[in-house]
């Protein structure tokens, strides 16, 4: 086994610890590569189990002891199996994913959590909710020269996004620090705005998702519901924008095209209530949705780079 593996042996619980660290420095295919051959490896295991399960033993040496060893036998048999690319399971996994790698910027700290497509137009309003076998072309030029396709602090992301967002603001009759706040947490500040295969960015701030009455382009990610109270993570697919301020004013009109956020709308103002009742509509699934925005909002962070915005 070479020095790059990230688990030599089978019970070396550093391993996963030992991939995190490497994603975290930026060596994400490195991490990929052996993030992949684990997964065959585990793959291997269970297939070795099954075979062990389904065959009639050995009646004269059969103890709980040999069962342990074998099992350990058969998991490291399946790490060096793996190591070795005996079956390609591996490689497979790697060219599925690898692709994304290097582009990903997602509503997570880390690459693998999430990946993300673009899918293609569709003219019968079908929801795509399958991954594509190959990923469709993007025209990059959708986005223009001057049109920002990331941020490179937050004070950037403020100051880019504020004009939309004061503009978008006033049609709903609400602060523009609301806006530009569920922003940050849609986004992380700019820094996870879903983006497809290819790196162009989707411009949905907001995380409005894709259904059957948007017919546009969309990019698809792995993202967080809540269930019933339980955490869950799933594949879902989001709008794509071709700039800000189309994003912004989708936005708006979804909003006002949604019975459901009526009370939102007619919040008269008041940050706090929109927020309230944006949530009580069924925006999102997250119960501290709204008092996230709201700790965002009234942060140092925003109070900050907002006064840096006005100096």
């Amino acid at each position: 086994m070479n020095s790059s593996t990230s688990s030599a042996v089978f019970n070396d619980l550093g391993g996963l610890a030992n991939l995190k660290a490497r994603s975290n420095r930026g060596d994400e295919i490195g991490a990929l590569k052996e993030t992949a051959k684990q997964f065959e490896a585990i793959f291997l295991n269970m297939m070795l189990k099954q075979m062990r399960e389904s065959s009639f033993g050995d009646p004269l040496f059969d103890s709980d002891a040999g069962d342990s060893y074998r099992a350990m036998f058969d998991q490291q048999l399946a790490l060096n199996l793996s190591e070795n690319g005996s079956l390609g399971i591996a490689k497979l996994i790697e060219n599925q994913l690898g692709g994304q790698v290097s582009n990903s910027t997602t509503q997570s700290d880390n690459p693998f959590k999430s990946f993300s497509f673009v899918a293609p137009k569709l003219n019968n309003n079908v929801h795509v909710s399958k991954p594509l076998a190959t990923t469709p072309e993007v025209d990059n030029t959708k986005a223009t020269n001057n049109e920002k396709k990331s941020f490179s602090s937050v004070e950037d992301f403020v100051s880019s996004i504020w004009p939309y967002a004061e503009k978008a603001a006033k049609e709903l009759g609400i602060p523009t620090e609301t806006l530009v706040s569920q922003a940050a947490l849609e986004t992380g500040w700019g820094k996870y705005m879903m983006q497809g295969a290819n790196g162009q960015p989707s411009y949905n701030l907001f995380g409005i998702k894709a259904d059957s009455r948007w017919d546009g382009d969309r990019v698809s990610v792995q993202t967080t519901e809540y269930r019933d109270g339980v955490v869950q993570k799933e594949r879902a697919n989001f709008r794509a924008y071709d700039s800000l301020q189309q994003g912004f004013e989708d936005y708006v009109s979804f909003l006002k095209t949604s019975p459901r956020y009526s009370d939102a709308l007619n919040s008269r103002g008041n940050a706090v209530e929109y927020l309230n009742n944006l949530q009580q509509g069924g925006y999102a699934t997250d119960p501290a949705y709204a008092n996230k925005i709201k700790g965002i909002m009234q942060g140092d962070t925003l109070i900050a780079a907002k006064a840096k915005l006005d100096s």
